[in-house]
């Protein structure tokens, strides 16, 4: 599927969990419309669903503002994720235990792993006074040569 050469930035605003469905189902329409095929869009949806649900569960602790917006590159999808909730920068996260047995292994700290074997590119910027912008990018494959 080609891009439309008029689609600009696309924006979702979210605040809690229930959104989750709705913001899937926003992220897939988006992908869409900048080219994206079934894989990429699975591999952005899965990611941004990653990373909202930190924000709502631990940045939050259950419900506050996350504006969602996506946008195209040159030959890439781009997403935004913006929040109100105390900084975090997911570099400071825990590498997660890859090694041990999954019955020996504490349970969560897999996801920012997840989202940076996702994505091609994954950038935090805090948001001072209070708040942080994750940015991520799924480059788009090369299309097929014209025969």
């Amino acid at each position: 599927m080609k891009p439309s050469p008029a689609v600009g930035v696309r924006s979702f605003r979210a605040v809690a969990m229930a959104d989750l469905p709705s913001l899937a189902a926003f992220v897939d329409t988006a992908c869409d419309a900048f080219g994206a095929d079934g894989e990429v869009r699975f591999a952005v949806r899965l990611a941004v669903e990653e990373v909202f649900t930190n924000i709502i569960e631990h940045g939050y602790g259950g419900k506050g503002p996350v504006l969602v917006e996506v946008d195209g590159g040159p030959r890439c999808v781009r997403v935004r994720l913006s929040d109100e909730a105390p900084a975090f920068d997911p570099v400071d996260a825990p590498a997660p235990d890859l090694e041990s047995p999954l019955e020996e292994r504490d349970p969560g700290g897999l996801g920012w792993h997840l989202v940076h074997q996702l994505m091609d590119e994954v950038e935090h910027k805090p948001a001072p006074p209070r708040g942080n912008t994750y940015t991520l990018v799924k480059q788009l494959p090369a299309p097929a040569p014209e025969v």
